[in-house]
């Protein structure tokens, strides 16, 4: 029989190395975490391609003009196709448009205006300015003009266009955290009323170990943050949860027998009683997410890989995280008892 308990300190140590390493190296490196429209705000076009124009044709499109977009098939049928682009691109998109001389009459206007009227800035009334204003074409409009000569669109073709505000982003970062904080305290609460304490504080260090871990690998290698995002985290909790309970109710099923051993000697034989069920759900499980990543939607493989990250990070904090924090609690609860 191995012995898991063994390893506790190796196996947390490692843990929270690597935690903290993802996140100095997102902070550090990247600066942060990518920026997606759902969070950070952007401009979102939906357009009817034209017949033999495909999804690879304007990822092609924007990739050749250094532009970084996401494009989504929305309807086969008709090649409905929802482009979105963050606000950083914005200036890649006007440095086209002016290059390719395809900017429209306000643009040229403005261009004037610089040149006749630099001498004439002091002299403008606040109505002139306002005015100049409207004159300027919005980020949305730069990007609908783009699209209609890059991709040779016709006005009717661009179905929609669309600047998505940072306070969207806000109100779903806000919404994304309540859900979660909200999940592991209900999860926490039933764990300490079905069980024990002790199992509560076990499976908490555990989801709290797989959400850091998470959301650590997520900006280490730059997965946009997006709503999908949000139903995977969610979802490798309950994964995690599930593996933590199985694990914790064989572990209380074998200390209520009549020969009491050592709990670490209980933990290292409920887990090697569950380890083959847990390994196997474990790999079915991971055979369904590799299978959308192989045959699925492009805009389905960030969750497939966060799902993927969840699942491997959960299985091994049910066995070597929260299976610990039981016989630490133990070792500090007769501590106090013996002073």
């Amino acid at each position: 029989m191995f012995d898991f308990s063994k390893y506790k300190f190796l196996s947390i140590g490692i843990s929270i190395v690597l935690i903290i390493s993802s996140f100095v190296y997102t902070f550090a490196y990247h600066k942060g975490y990518a920026h997606s429209l759902d969070f950070n705000g952007g401009l979102r076009a939906v357009i009817d391609a034209p017949q033999g124009m495909k999804r690879e044709d304007v990822e092609k499109f924007f990739k050749t003009n250094n532009i970084e977009a996401l494009i989504i098939l929305l309807d086969s049928e008709t090649t409905h196709y929802q482009i979105d682009i963050g606000l950083e691109e914005v200036d890649k998109i006007k440095k086209y448009n002016l290059a390719n001389k395809k900017a429209e009459a306000p643009q040229e206007e403005i261009k004037k205006e610089e040149i006749t009227g630099k001498n004439d800035e002091s002299i403008k009334t606040e109505e002139e300015k306002q005015e100049e204003k409207k004159k300027k074409v919005s980020s949305i409009d730069e990007l609908i003009i783009m699209l209609k000569f890059g991709l040779g669109l016709k006005e009717e073709q661009i179905l929609s266009g669309d600047q998505v505000g940072a306070i969207v982003g806000n109100e779903l970062f806000s919404t994304g955290l309540t859900l979660l904080i909200s999940t592991m305290i209900i999860m926490t609460l039933y764990l300490g009323f079905r069980f024990q304490l002790k199992f509560a504080l076990g499976a908490t260090v555990a989801l709290i170990h797989d959400l850091l871990f998470t959301l650590g690998l997520i900006g280490a290698f730059q997965i946009k943050p997006s709503v999908p995002l949000i139903a995977a985290l969610l979802t490798i909790l309950g994964y995690s949860i599930n593996d933590t309970i199985v694990i914790f109710d064989r572990i209380r099923e074998n200390s209520a027998g009549k020969v009491k051993h050592a709990l670490s000697h209980t933990i290292n034989v409920s887990i090697t009683q569950t380890l083959t069920r847990t390994l196997n759900t474990s790999l079915a499980t991971l055979i369904s997410i590799v299978a959308i990543v192989i045959g699925g939607a492009v805009e389905l493989y960030d969750f497939a890989y966060v799902l993927i990250i969840g699942i491997i990070v959960g299985t091994y904090s049910s066995i070597f995280i929260a299976a610990p924090v039981l016989e630490f609690y133990d070792q500090v609860k007769a501590k106090f008892k013996k002073s």
